[in-house]
């Protein structure tokens, strides 16, 4: 887990609306080449400089090292990190197979997960949990695995099952949703909504490992259960549903 190069473009998106209170899952370490010796300092000098010119680009801290300085930059008041053990020095020990206690619930303004849920079991539980201890206005941002890495997690995601888990009936807005195929320079591509588009989306092989970007607002406690369909089999279902009723009228 942690923020490389593909990572660092996407939060460089949100910098000013990563504010407040920001809570990371895992502790995040920092994989962008800012010391001026590093061999992949021009690849993140050119990443950096499509979003701010000017500054410096050790302000987001040392390679190796972990994401306070750069959540700072970013915006955030404060940034506390959650881990399921205390060895890389989070400051919340919780496991998120197993649902947070009611103290953590809407108590932060931003959230991280840089690749965490992908390594949990219950994921269902771990995305519910992450959805549960942000604030009605708050930001979540996500990126996890989605493609060409098999054995690096429990899991790989598609677009279909993140636009259910942040659906407007979970009480959530996506921003932006992309897929980006790791490479010197991030080219992030939409990831389109199959209930939007009337069909299932198979994305098939990409040139490489693959993540899946997600920015959503929480707008709403939701009261939705954890079980979500995918699109295009609810779509057929209410197409039979419907032929089923007008041939009994």
């Amino acid at each position: 887990m942690g923020v490389d190069v593909s990572v660092l473009d996407f939060l460089l998106k949100f910098r000013g609306k990563i504010k407040g209170r920001t809570l990371q899952l895992g502790r995040q370490n920092l994989y962008v080449g800012t010391d001026a010796n590093h061999q992949q300092r021009p690849r993140a000098e050119a990443v950096f400089r499509r979003y701010d010119p000017v500054t410096p680009l050790e302000v987001l801290g040392k390679p190796l090292g972990y994401t306070e300085d750069l959540f700072r930059y970013l915006g955030a008041d404060s940034l506390t990190a959650m881990d399921a053990s205390p060895f890389e020095g989070a400051e919340i020990v919780h496991d998120l197979n197993y649902p947070v206690p009611p103290e953590l619930v809407g108590q932060f303004d931003t959230l991280f997960d840089g690749g965490t849920i992908e390594h949990v079991f219950n994921a269902p539980m771990a995305f519910e949990n992450a959805k549960r201890m942000l604030k009605v206005g708050g930001l979540l941002l996500s990126v996890n695995a989605a493609n060409n890495q098999l054995g690096h997690g429990f899991y790989q995601f598609g677009p279909d099952l993140m636009w259910r888990i942040f659906s407007k009936e979970c009480g959530f807005q996506v921003e932006l949703m992309q897929l980006v195929v790791l490479s010197d320079t991030p080219q992030p591509t939409d990831a389109l909504d199959p209930e939007q588009t009337g069909q299932r989306i198979e994305i098939g092989p990409t040139a490489g490992p693959t993540y899946i970007l997600v920015a959503a607002t929480k707008t709403a406690e939701s009261k939705a259960g954890p079980i979500a369909y995918q699109s295009d089999y609810r779509l057929a279902w209410d197409e039979a549903e419907a032929k089923g009723a007008g041939a009994q009228d």
